[in-house]
C-alpha cells in the first residue's frame, strides 16, 4: 500500500494494489467506473460484515435469555397456575346476588 497525494471527502487517501482472478466480476465493469464500484463492494462487504456481527451478538442474548427462562420455566408455570386458580371466582356470588 502507498499513500497517495490525492485529497478525496475524507481526507488524504491511500491505494490499495490487490489481485484477483481475470473472471472477477469487478473485470465486467467498464474502465472508467471499476475502482468506483470495487470501492463501493467493499464498503458494502465491510457493512454487511459488521451488520452480521451485530446480529450474531442479539442471537447470543437472546439464547442467553431463553436459557434463562426455560431454568425459572417450571417455577413460573406454577405460580401462573396458582395465581389462575386463586382469581378463578373473584365475585362473591352471595354479594352479587343481595345487591
Amino acid at each position: 500500500m502507498k499513500a497517495g497525494r490525492n485529497m478525496a471527502k475524507g481526507g488524504r487517501t491511500k491505494s490499495l494494489h490487490i489481485k484477483l482472478p481475470a473472471d472477477h466480476p469487478v473485470f465486467s465493469i467498464p474502465d472508467g467506473e471499476r475502482s468506483r464500484v470495487a470501492r463501493e463492494w467493499m464498503e458494502q462487504g465491510r457493512q454487511v460484515l459488521a451488520t452480521v456481527e451485530e446480529i450474531k451478538r442479539d442471537i447470543a442474548v437472546i439464547k442467553e435469555n431463553l436459557s434463562g427462562s426455560e431454568q425459572r420455566g417450571h417455577s413460573d408455570k406454577t405460580t401462573e397456575k396458582n395465581n389462575r386458580n386463586s382469581q378463578t371466582n373473584p365475585i362473591d356470588p352471595a354479594v352479587f346476588l343481595d345487591m
